[in-house]
């Protein structure tokens, strides 16, 4: 027979709160939380880093060739993984990424779509992924804040 009262609302509260409390209660708070949560891409130092600038200052291009001016990499983004075909995470990717630069000063990006090296094997299907491969970068010439030891004399 079912309880009710005062009684049989503390046994179902106590049972709420030993499977939360548990290891696998922690374990699906961890996994729910880092579902939900976008990751962040990864940064590789490669020169000075300068003041903050607001994003809508960074540029972004889409080859070495539209850039007009000499200039020196200050950093390296790269992205995790995801399905070739998530298109909204490719933008957020990218937002992402000039964000990034922006943080770290940057006077623009050149951001590109990559495609991980996959082996075929027989029988076995792969979904396509991508990730994003930028390179965040200081103009080196007709900038005064710039270091000309960094990118070197015209």
């Amino acid at each position: 027979m079912q309880g009710t009262g005062f009684g049989a609302a503390q046994i179902g509260i106590a049972r709420k709160r030993r499977f939360w409390a548990g290891p696998g209660g922690l374990a699906a708070l961890i996994l729910f939380g880092t579902a939900c949560s976008a990751s962040r891409p990864d940064i590789i130092q490669v020169g000075p880093w300068f003041p903050a600038r607001s994003v809508s200052e960074v540029p972004v291009f889409f080859s070495r060739e539209q850039t007009l001016k000499p200039w020196g990499a200050i950093a390296i983004i790269h992205s995790a993984k995801f399905p070739a075909d998530a298109g909204s995470a490719l933008e957020r990717q990218k937002k992402l990424a000039r964000k990034m630069a922006a943080e770290i000063g940057a006077d623009g990006i050149i951001i590109s779509e990559e495609r991980p090296r996959v082996e075929s094997r027989l029988g076995v299907y792969q979904e396509p992924e991508v990730f994003i491969s930028a390179l965040a970068f200081k103009y080196a010439a007709g900038n005064p804040k710039n270091s000309v030891e960094f990118f070197g004399k015209d």
